[in-house]
């Protein structure tokens, strides 16, 4: 009977993972170190390659992410970061609850039908046509898919949570893969690091006559430039763009990547250079697996 009423129990517990998570994927990664100058001279490169497995497991509704890094240690002894989006009744918005061992983080999400836009945290918006905005009123507004509101913020333009960028690797990918889905402006504030000052960005998004993404430009109100995305080339489901971040005048990154949204591939040629000490890195970042 003590093996019967066990294997039930245990029955019972892996029907209700399964109810949970749906989904399992599976990431790997490996990060190559190329080169390091400083002061413009090339120096001896002691890095050694790293390489980086993640778990994401996946809620039917796609309303929770639980993420693992298992790099350095299994997953039983790895607490994961959980992403929770869901309606704040007190608000009548979404909210994007972000839990990780004692920190809780957030995001809040409000959509306007006047100005077919999505606010985050009231401080950025994005405007979005007709399309985009009515499908993902629908996936966020009222399913709480999780993995569209990546899609909406994989630049990550704003001043979200530090966690937000472990969930580009299972973003939707909507706005690539369907083309009639575009961002046509956003406005963004962000506060500096090292003082209290703000500052306001204005970001323009441009299309092909085939409403392929062909640039984004993150610019301030005084003409400085914080980001820029351009496309390099596209061919089917593959995607290469050029990327330049600039971030207080502190580092900038200048990277080449490209993407595959049917293949779920990834490759990263990164150059990513510090001001104060006249430093630049050049390494490689690609995705080696990919595993539902």
């Amino acid at each position: 009977m003590k093996l019967i009423f066990l294997n039930i129990i245990t029955i019972l517990i892996f029907s209700g993972c399964n109810a949970q998570y749906n989904e399992v994927i599976k990431i790997k990664e490996i990060l190559t170190p190329l080169k390091i100058y400083e002061n413009e001279q090339l120096i001896k490169n002691n890095e050694k390659k790293q390489v980086f497995s993640y778990i994401y497991n996946i809620n039917s509704k796609k309303d929770s992410i639980s993420y693992y890094d298992i790099s350095n240690a299994p997953i039983s002894e790895t607490t994961p970061i959980i992403f929770t989006l869901k309606k704040n009744k007190r608000t009548d918005e979404q909210t994007l609850m972000i839990s990780e061992d004692t920190i809780v983080d957030s995001l809040n999400i409000k959509f306007s039908d006047v100005s077919k836009s999505i606010s985050i945290n009231n401080t950025d918006t994005y405007f979005l046509n007709f399309q985009y905005y009515k499908e993902l009123k629908q996936t966020i507004g009222k399913d709480n898919n999780a993995l569209d509101l990546i899609d909406l913020l994989d630049d990550l333009l704003g001043d979200y949570p530090y966690q937000f960028i472990y969930l580009k690797r299972v973003s939707s990918n909507k706005k690539y893969q369907i083309k009639n889905y575009k961002i046509s402006k956003a406005k963004i504030k962000t506060n500096r690091t090292q003082s209290e000052i703000a500052d306001i960005w204005n970001v323009t998004y441009t299309y092909d006559k085939n409403n392929i993404l062909l640039s984004i430009l993150k610019k301030s109100t005084d003409n400085v430039v914080a980001f820029e995305k351009k496309l390099i080339q596209k061919k089917g489901s593959q995607y290469k763009f050029k990327i330049y971040n600039n971030v207080e005048s502190r580092y900038e990154d200048n990277n080449e990547i490209s993407f595959d949204i049917k293949k779920n591939t990834y490759i990263s040629l990164q150059h990513h250079f510090q001001f104060g000490i006249v430093k630049e890195e050049i390494s490689q970042l690609k995705r080696v697996l990919y595993k539902k």
